[in-house]
């Protein structure tokens, strides 16, 4: 089924939390956001001993056709149970639920922090304030996620490990490359002249190994006021070179709200990590080419005459095209 089912949410709530008697889930709804997988906000109230109680619960699910990245679900669990009550802000995970008699796929669930993740709040008249104080925020934030200690936070269990500075580059290139073989919808010659000049000109200087989280950019951080309170989409995250994320931060648009100059120099002095312009030229070549890998893929859902989520179309028409020409004008002979 390609749509949540209140009755079996609220089956399946009850033998999780036995503890709140007579709970029910009030309201269920899905957000419009996000390519790569389904996201579901329940509302759920019960009768606590002490009176009512009352939660938001965040559903993440897999379209009924899989998911759009190279990662299964289960990856974004692991990470962000890994990440709950360090310095990077995530929500609380509460379980990973492997049953399909739910809802015919995995699922998890997790704790819903309420705040916004669109856009057009932090762009409303008069937030040039709000911004500028995410912006920085985003800024320090990407450096927590890097220093952030992946070994002793156990995600090498998981996650690959590069072991040589190229690898931080070429193990996720390998990654997507596997992805485009196994559902490429077309041949496209470009992007494998893409993948071929990433792989010659991988970055042979990696100032030190780093969770990255792949993903970085408005819509997909939670905010209240002028606080991230929340990161969000975990699906790209990978252990490798901390430029790849700031190269994620300039090809989505951050210098919207905070200039690069201000990223790097606030960057900078909270991690002790050194910028390195060449390899964050390198990085959005890659990002261009992973894009159309992913965007691309969708495309295999309509040439099976599928019935896919209908927000795919804009993805698997659009972006890999522009992606791949992105792409060429950012590499060098």
């Amino acid at each position: 089924m390609s749509e949540l089912d209140v009755e079996a949410l609220t089956e399946h709530l009850r033998q999780r939390l036995p503890e709140r008697p007579a709970l029910q889930v009030s309201e269920l709804w899905r957000s419009p956001g996000g390519m790569s997988r389904q996201t579901w906000f329940a509302d759920v109230v019960w009768d606590g001993a002490d009176g009512p109680g009352a939660q938001r619960l965040t559903i993440r699910i897999d379209h009924e056709n899989g998911s759009v990245v190279p990662t299964p679900l289960w990856w974004e669990y692991r990470v962000m149970k890994s990440l709950y009550g360090s310095n990077v802000p995530v929500a609380e995970t509460l379980w990973y639920e492997e049953d399909l008699r739910w809802f015919g796929r995995e699922f998890y669930v997790r704790d819903c922090v309420l705040g916004d993740a669109s856009p057009k709040p932090l762009f409303a008249p008069g937030g040039e304030e709000r911004r500028a104080k995410v912006g920085r925020r985003l800024a320090e934030l990407l450096a927590e996620i890097h220093l952030f200690d992946w070994e002793k936070g156990g995600l090498p269990e998981f996650m690959a490990v590069p072991r040589e500075p190229r690898d931080a580059a070429l193990l996720e290139l390998a990654n997507y490359r596997r992805h485009w073989a196994a559902n490429a919808p077309e041949p496209m010659p470009v992007l494998a002249e893409l993948y071929a000049w990433l792989e010659r000109n991988a970055p042979t200087h990696v100032p030190r190994v780093s969770l990255v989280w792949g993903d970085v950019g408005v819509g997909n951080f939670i905010y209240r006021g002028d606080e991230i309170v929340a990161l969000t989409d975990w699906e790209q995250s990978h252990l490798g070179d901390p430029m790849k994320d700031l190269a994620a931060a300039l090809w989505r648009g951050i210098e919207s709200i905070i200039s690069k100059e201000d990223l790097y120099s606030i960057y900078e002095a909270r991690s002790g990590i050194e910028i390195c312009e060449e390899s964050i030229e390198y990085y959005h070549v890659f990002i261009d080419a992973q894009y159309a890998t992913m965007s691309g893929s969708v495309l295999r859902g309509f040439a099976q005459e599928q019935a896919p989520d209908i927000t795919f179309a804009r993805l698997g028409l659009g972006i890999p095209y522009r992606c791949l020409d992105l792409g060429l004008r950012g590499v060098s002979p």
